[in-house]
């Protein structure tokens, strides 16, 4: 093989030798002199901007996320679509080394961690020549470029580093390369894995410089409100030590934010409209990805400003015939298992026996029993911000008001079919938005930092105070005041939750984190840092491809094989 590729590197030398000039001249005229750009405040806008987008790049929030990652890994989704192996292998906890979407994942992760580097490297070379004006804008834009490139590197690390810091141990498990300035050569691009803590002190000295950067800093203007201030970095950096269970940083950081961020949990009605293009930037966001709808592109397209993430969850209506109707991809569907552990025990749409899905044979009763549980609130309410129930609930197509479905291509009749609420467009398909949704992202909010707040609490003893902070959120979602004590507030941290699994059903903190943030992508991560995994396989047992194959080696997930036959210095990660 060594031979055969000298003399293809001969015979390519040979060649373009005897070519003519004109052939082998490949300077661009109309490129970009980096000794000319960035040249303004203006030009390093103009990469941040950049470094912004790709967050919504489309394997990461513009479409590979959630459906085809972190869904499938915690089983919030099982799968209509039965078409892609390697989608079905996913949800199996059974990803492999060639499998498409990761790749995707992990090339778009790299290019947000390049944008980045190369816009410091601009702020570098502006600052050493430009005012002190100029200096002071630059250096907020180095600010929010260090934050982005530690969100980057916080997936790259959460995703595929061997090991989670646990108890402890893990730190010098691997974690990914640690890439600072952009590539020139290609042994430049041979780097090898750093560990795991490495990767975390990376990650927290980004943010803290981020922090210093951007101390007092807030964005209120209307064209400004995405981009990244003071308590959104120190909310993140929180978050960060909670993760590496650095309990005295921990609570420094989410007690800072909780206490002097001037942030509070928003209504519930504001709540439940809130992952829908509604209600954007509230009194809780403090992270939020900023999309609109785009009607030009859609956002499996690096150029749209939307997400096409609704089209692969997109629910299912009663068609003219009665039976289902795709409103987009509809491709996955909330796993049966998570109705059950939102408390939702009230039988069946379909009597039993029922041959046909179809709104003809729906058993009437159901619909009353579960208009009384939301107003009885019996079930927990937040299932009902998270998902669309068959026959109950509606969407609007085309104008028209039609009921939600039981979910397409389901053929098992009796199966807990609904839709997703969270992140789809609710006054029309996803079609009528040019599948390239607005809904923001709601990446970081107050309610996840209470849960981490009072986890945080845990650690230190203050099992008091954790728990009122894991109340705090469960009122909201019943409606009642958030700093009143209420009927539905667990007497301790051992309480009964709405859930029947011996994961959740008695750790209110677990269910809260899980019940709270349900489809927002953070329950895998969780999963992974409690090491859990094994215990979640068992309660949900199988997708519709095949049953769920946990192993102890399925926390951290393969580095894509482009990647191993690229970089001859990266290792793959055990089990694969």
């Amino acid at each position: 093989m060594k031979i055969l590729v000298k003399l293809f590197l001969l015979v390519f030398v040979l060649g373009t030798l005897s070519c003519k000039e004109s052939f082998v001249n490949v300077d661009n005229p109309t490129a970009i002199s980096t000794a000319s750009y960035p040249a303004t405040v203006a030009d390093l806008e103009q990469l941040l901007l950049g470094a912004y987008a790709t967050q919504h790049a489309p394997s990461l929030y513009g479409h590979n996320m959630l459906a085809k990652n972190t869904y499938l890994w915690d089983h919030t989704t099982d799968l209509s679509w039965q078409g892609t192996t390697t989608w079905i292998q996913l949800a199996q906890n059974n990803s492999q080394p060639n499998d498409s979407f990761l790749q995707g994942t992990w090339q778009d992760l790299w290019r947000g961690v390049q944008r980045c580097n190369t816009l410091l490297a601009g702020i570098e070379t502006f600052n050493a020549k430009a005012n002190a004006a100029d200096v002071a804008s630059a250096n907020l834009i180095k600010g929010q470029t260090l934050y982005l490139r530690a969100w980057y590197y916080f997936y790259l690390t959460t995703l595929w580093g061997e090991s989670f810091i646990v108890d402890g141990q893990g730190g010098d498990k691997m974690g990914v390369p640690l890439i600072t300035k952009t590539s020139t050569s290609l042994p430049e691009t041979q780097v090898a894995r750093s560990t795991v803590k490495q990767c975390w002190d990376f990650i927290v000295t980004d943010l803290k410089a981020a922090e210093t950067l951007l101390k007092g800093k807030s964005w209120a203007g209307a064209t400004d409100k995405y981009k990244i201030g003071e308590w959104g970095v120190k909310a993140f950096l929180g978050k960060v030590y909670v993760y590496t269970q650095d309990w005295t940083n921990a609570k420094t950081y989410l007690s800072d934010v909780v206490t002097n961020s001037g942030k509070s949990l928003a209504p519930f009605e504001t709540y439940k409209t809130m992952f829908n293009g509604q209600n954007e930037f509230n009194s809780e966001s403090l992270v939020e990805l900023n999309l609109n709808v785009d009607m030009t592109y859609r956002g499996t397209d690096d150029r749209s400003m939307g997400s096409s993430i609704g089209m692969v969850i997109a629910p299912t209506y009663v068609g003219p015939n009665g039976a289902q109707a795709a409103s987009a991809w509809s491709n996955v569907f909330p796993h049966a298992k998570n109705i059950a552990r939102f408390g939702f025990n009230l039988g069946h749409y379909f009597p039993t026996g029922t041959a046909t899905a179809n709104v003809a044979n729906v058993d009437k009763s159901y619909i009353t029993r579960s208009m009384a549980a939301r107003t009885n609130k019996t079930v927990d309410p937040r299932l009902w911000v998270s998902c669309l129930q068959p026959y109950v609930d509606s969407m609007i197509v085309s104008g028209v008001k039609k009921p939600i479905s039981h979910y397409l291509d389901i053929s098992e009749i009796d199966m807990e079919a609904w839709s997703f609420r969270k992140y789809i467009y609710l006054n029309g398909a996803e079609g009528e938005v040019n599948m390239a949704n607005g809904d923001n992202i709601l990446w970081l909010r107050l309610a996840d930092v209470y849960l981490l707040y009072a986890e945080t609490l845990t650690h230190s003893g203050d099992n008091a105070t954790a728990l009122e902070y894991v109340n705090k959120v469960r009122r909201r979602a019943y409606g009642y005041a958030v700093n009143t004590p209420s009927a539905v507030d667990y007497k301790s941290l051992t309480d009964q939750t709405s859930a029947p699994d011996n994961v959740l059903k008695n750790d209110p903190l677990k269910y809260e984190r899980w019940a709270e943030m349900f489809g927002e992508g953070h329950w895998w991560f969780d999963v992974c840092r409690w090491k859990i995994g094994d215990k979640e396989a068992a309660y949900y047992q199988r997708v519709r491809g095949g049953a769920i194959q946990w192993d102890a080696t399925d926390y951290a997930q393969p580095i894509p094989i482009n990647e191993i036959t690229s970089n001859v210095s990266i290792k793959q990660n055990p089990g694969y």
